[in-house]
């Protein structure tokens, strides 16, 4: 059975964050996982550098791992509130949307962002988003026609009970990092194996948050599911997601 971790930050510098394709795939291949959604760190993308130049190159480094495992790795562009569009937006195949609530906000009443979110339906990616309560509920009801991943089932989106109020839109899913199991069992129970997808949000160093594959992995195993069941859950609805049907 395939299986694809659909929450993997990369990144190559050393004075922000640093996670590489070595240990990536290190971690992939210990928990016998077949590839990633991989996109930059925040730390590359606004908290420790940000310029428009350490943006450019923190995706453009995703990029460039994601060409040598095509087959394998999913490039997601990491956009921040400056809404910068790069020539070459159509060679990822999703979007990274992030910010905690003491965070710099994204203005979603700034003509860039407006563009930025054509440009997405235009190209048919999904947006996994992590913001406060307020604006996760703000984009989703804005955005109708985004495909939209809630990243650990909500935690840092306002908390899992709040996202009850999305069970029922079809175009919201949620990612199962970090999630504790009697949350992963309630989403499944709401909205079906076909509207969940694991991921991991394994990560790298200074400050190491490691969510091992491995160990993300053997939860969902816990849960004893059909294996049809399991199957979109480990990989067939990330990869429905990003084939722009």
């Amino acid at each position: 059975m395939r299986i694809i971790d659909a929450h993997v930050h990369l990144g190559c510098d050393r004075e922000t964050k640093y996670y590489s394709e070595r240990e990536l795939w290190r971690d992939l291949r210990e928990a016998e996982v077949d590839g990633a959604v991989i996109f930059a760190f925040p730390e590359d993308i606004y908290r420790v550098k940000n310029d428009v130049n350490s943006r450019l190159k923190a995706n453009e480094y995703i990029l460039e791992v994601s060409k040598r495992n095509p087959e394998s790795l999913y490039p997601f562009y990491f956009v921040w509130n400056d809404y910068l569009i790069p020539d070459n937006i159509d060679e990822y195949l999703g979007v990274k949307w992030h910010r905690h609530y003491d965070e710099p906000r994204y203005d979603y009443e700034d003509p860039r962002c407006k563009l930025f979110l054509e440009t997405v339906r235009d190209l048919g990616m999904p947006v996994l988003l992590e913001e406060e309560f307020h604006e996760t509920r703000k984009f989703i009801h804005r955005n109708p026609d985004i495909n939209i991943i809630i990243p650990h089932m909500g935690k840092l989106n306002g908390g899992y009970e709040k996202m009850r109020e999305f069970f029922d839109m079809g175009n919201v899913y949620f990612d199962t990092s970090t999630a504790p199991l009697n949350v992963i069992r309630e989403f499944l129970d709401a909205v079906g194996p076909e509207r969940v997808i694991f991921g991991s949000d394994v990560s790298g160093t200074p400050e190491p948050f490691y969510n091992f594959p491995k160990v993300e992995l053997e939860k969902l195993r816990k849960l004893d599911l059909e294996r049809d069941d399991l199957r979109l859950i480990l990989s067939g609805n990330i990869e429905r997601l990003i084939r722009r049907l």
